[in-house]
């Protein structure tokens, strides 16, 4: 066989050296392979076509040789030293850039901040994780030789939008005095001492307008600048007794003594009537501002009030009115009285609760109750309540309570522990009169199309006699007008069309998105009323959900996450 070695050359790479001697026993590519592997060059670059090329020659070479002969030395470059390389890739989206590196042959070895510059060369300006770098070149010279070892060197980063303005309330509102009574030393809580009131001085701050913020805009690996969106302004509103201060406009105080009521954005100060209790001795109440009553109303009595109603005690058999929240300390009593009366309209129950806000109580019984939202702490009876938005019943971070039989009218939700009763009481919860809202106003709007139809008709009909007209008769002046008003009223009939479609569409969606939820257990007798849609439950079930679904009440089981 002939004999071999590997020489290194002038320029620092491997030559194969051949020197040819014929005989029976060829020399072969697997052979020279094989003596790379075993020497210590075997983690340079081979190329391969020199090995073919010296096998090539070394055969021409021996042909002509007789056996045993010695031709002449052959030699043929076939490892180089290689250093490493590089490919930067950028995301589609240019929020990052990933640098795939092809470990050296014997070679040097890329740095950091070679893998930077490289970056930077192939357009990558920001983001650059200066640990990732570090890692990437370690780890891409202790991988093997010719390996390739990839990693995120740079990220971008994305805008933060910008946060609303808002209005933070600086005092408590009465509601807020009624729901957390005063702590005893031993921590319990003292129902019956309510604290001071909530009363403030001219001049008092109630309210700070924080200011919107504009974000922090982001960028991309290329450099390019994401802009952030600026929040949404409010003006902070300026209600009865209250001013914005003359200090500071983003401050709004008090303008007279009284209990601060808030409103959205800003609050109202009333002038407060302050009572023990409200019974024959005091007489009914009337008052142009907000009224405390530190014990009960008794049964028959009528309190009403332009701000809120604030109540320790109990209301039996009485009705409030207020142009605020109410918030009652206890609970609600009216007589007994069967409510599971088809046609609510023909009954009359003896304790009358009425609010623009919300209202609140520890629990209520046969009560007629008209609000914003509901929150009944622990049980409500045989009610009647109709809310534009919310029923919860139960503790304010869970609806734990009690939801038994009476009528429901809720525009958003009714969320309760259980609902219904054993005996199988007839529990009503409607969604039907926000909805005959939106009907009510879809057929106002079929009107308007009608009317705009019939004078689109008629002018249509003026305009084809007016083209008739000979030409000495005709008046062009009289046609463009008849032709512009046809125009108007096309245009008006089209908005019309649309907002109908538009209303169409939100009916639809507050009926897919009117909820009602039973934490622990719902009752035989639980009718549930959305769009044309009333079912009456049949049996108990678990925690549960109502919603309205393919035309369809739906119960589902209610899954705590």
């Amino acid at each position: 066989m002939s004999k071999v070695s590997l020489v290194s050359n002038e320029v620092n790479n491997i030559d194969l050296v051949l020197s040819p001697i014929k005989t029976k026993t060829p020399l072969t590519e697997a052979d020279i392979h094989e003596l790379i592997n075993n020497s210590q060059y075997s983690h340079l670059y081979v190329v391969e076509a020199n090995i073919k090329n010296a096998i090539a020659e070394l055969e021409s070479v021996l042909k002509p040789l007789k056996e045993n002969h010695t031709g002449r030395e052959i030699k043929y470059q076939i490892l180089e030293r290689r250093d490493a390389t590089f490919l930067i890739e950028i995301a589609d989206d240019k929020m990052s850039a990933s640098a795939e590196v092809t470990t050296a042959l014997g070679g040097q070895h890329m740095s950091a901040k070679a893998i930077l510059d490289a970056a930077q060369a192939a357009k990558v300006y920001k983001g650059f994780s200066k640990e990732q770098l570090i890692s990437l070149a370690k780890r891409a010279a202790k991988e093997p030789a010719g390996s390739m070892v990839k990693c995120e060197i740079a990220h971008g980063k994305l805008p933060i939008e910008g946060k609303n303005a808002y209005v933070k309330l600086l005092v408590e509102s009465a509601q807020d005095r009624i729901l957390k009574p005063k702590k005893r030393d031993d921590g319990s809580v003292d129902m019956r001492d309510l604290g001071d009131i909530i009363c403030v001085k001219i001049g008092d701050p109630l309210a700070k307008k924080i200011p919107l913020t504009n974000g922090i805009p982001g960028y991309t690996v290329t450099g390019d600048i994401l802009d952030s969106t600026p929040g949404t302004d409010i003006d902070i509103l300026v209600g009865e007794g209250t001013a914005l201060s003359p200090k500071n406009s983003s401050i709004l105080v008090s303008t007279l003594v009284g209990l601060p009521r808030i409103i959205e954005n800003g609050m109202e100060v009333d002038s407060v009537y302050h009572l023990k209790n409200v019974d024959v001795g005091t007489g009914h109440v009337k008052f142009k501002g907000s009224v405390i009553i530190d014990g009960d109303i008794g049964e028959g009595m009528k309190v009403v009030a332009t701000g809120d109603i604030s109540i320790g005690g109990f209301v039996e058999s009485a009705t409030l009115d207020a142009g605020g929240d109410i918030t009652i300390g206890k609970g609600i009593i009216g007589k007994k009285q069967e409510v599971e009366s088809v046609d609510i309209s023909k009954i009359h129950l003896s304790a009358h609760i009425k609010a623009s806000g919300k209202v609140f109580a520890k629990y209520c019984q046969y009560t007629d109750i008209t609000c914003d939202s509901l929150r009944i702490e622990n049980q409500i009876m045989h009610s009647i309540v109709k809310v534009n938005k919310t029923v919860w019943v139960g503790r304010e971070e869970k609806a734990n309570g009690k939801l038994i039989a009476g009528y429901i009218s809720a525009g958003k939700s009714v969320h309760a522990g259980i609902i219904g009763a054993t005996a199988g009481s007839m529990t009503i919860i409607t969604f039907a009169d926000r909805m005959h809202d939106c009907l009510a106003k879809i057929v106002e709007i079929d009107l308007a199309v009608k009317a705009e139809s019939d004078t689109l008709l008629g002018l249509k009909d003026t305009v084809i006699k007016l083209k008739k007209l000979p030409k000495d008769k005709a008046k062009p002046e009289i046609l463009a007008k008849v032709i512009s008003t046809y125009r108007y009223h096309s245009k008006k009939m089209a908005e019309f069309s649309a907002e109908k479609e538009s209303d169409k569409e939100k009916l639809q969606e507050y009926m897919t998105s009117g909820c009602v939820e039973a934490s622990e257990k719902v009752y035989h007798g639980v009718k549930v009323i959305i769009g044309e849609s009333h079912d009456k439950t049949r049996r108990e079930y678990g925690p549960s959900r109502f919603i309205y679904k393919d035309q369809k009440v739906h119960i589902e089981p209610l899954v705590s996450i």
